[in-house]
């Protein structure tokens, strides 16, 4: 069996993966591969899928789904896979690097301090108290959402196939959910109907 990662994983996976099969990070061998390795760079559309006669299985390191052509992959017989709980974590926090970082003005307070300037007259914000909008409650708004709290945010969230959950007040509408946010996160895949 051949394994190919078409994107950069963490270096240790190829010696992970040995015990299953040949691995090969070389993309012209797209052709002889049982198994292909991606991330959000390789589009697996319709081409590349034909570019792939013994592929049976595309795994995308990774939540969603939108770089490959799941359902013409699976009318091939190729198995379609994604991680989607490997990076919720990593992405909450970016969430809220951003939350904290942007109304912050932390990067001026930065380039300030760099260029020796004490810059006391910028704006800044806090979390706390104010209201966090989640359009979606999967992984990793879930996520999200505990962090929310920890910061002592009042968190609402919208998601057409959720009624409940333990980690936000849900709401029956998108026009409600960002009526008092203070603010959005969107933790939705991308599709004709997001």
């Amino acid at each position: 069996m051949l394994i190919l990662i078409s994107d950069a994983f963490d270096a240790s996976l190829p010696q992970k993966l040995k015990p299953f099969g040949e691995v090969t990070t070389d993309k012209n061998r797209l052709g002889e591969a049982h198994v292909v390795l991606v991330r959000s760079k390789t589009k697996c559309t319709k081409e590349y899928i034909d570019q792939a006669p013994n592929l049976k299985l595309i795994i995308r390191g990774g939540v969603g789904i939108d770089n490959i052509d799941k359902a013409y992959a699976e009318s091939k017989g190729i198995i379609v896979r994604n991680t989607p709980k490997s990076s919720a974590i990593a992405v909450a926090e970016l969430a809220f690097a951003l939350m904290l970082s942007t109304p912050n003005n932390l990067v001026a307070y930065h380039n300030g301090m760099k260029s020796g300037q004490w810059l006391k007259d910028l704006k800044r914000t806090e979390l706390y108290g104010k209201t966090l909008c989640l359009f979606g409650i999967g992984n990793i708004a879930s996520k999200v959402a505990e962090r929310a709290k920890a910061f002592g945010m009042t968190v609402v969230a919208y998601d057409k196939y959720v009624s409940s959950s333990p980690l936000a007040r849900m709401v029956p509408t998108a026009e409600e959910a960002v009526a008092d946010a203070d603010y959005i996160s969107l933790h939705l895949p991308l599709t004709d109907e997001t």
